[in-house]
């Protein structure tokens, strides 16, 4: 598997204070005003996500260049299986 880079997201938790975690890309992703994270995984192999609302966020950093590639790869892919061109 490619790696596509990390993300740190820094927070306010109401339990430990500001938080930072470090992901990788695929575990992190903002939906519907929530940055959802992935932090853990069951024993049968779902993954646990923390919804965190925006207005908790600081800030988030990611390395870009992985992702970007990924999601390139990832248009072009779509391009061929759907018949689509540029």
């Amino acid at each position: 598997m490619p790696d596509i880079g990390t993300a740190t997201i820094v927070y306010d938790d109401p339990d430990e204070g500001t938080t930072e975690r470090e992901v990788e890309n695929d575990d992190i992703v903002y939906f519907d005003d929530h940055w959802l994270v992935k932090v853990d995984e069951t024993d049968e192999g779902d993954d646990v996500v923390r919804r965190i609302p925006r207005e908790r966020v600081h800030h988030v950093e990611r390395s870009i260049d992985e992702l970007e590639k990924k999601v390139q790869g990832a248009i072009e892919q779509a391009k061929e299986q759907f018949g689509w061109w540029s």
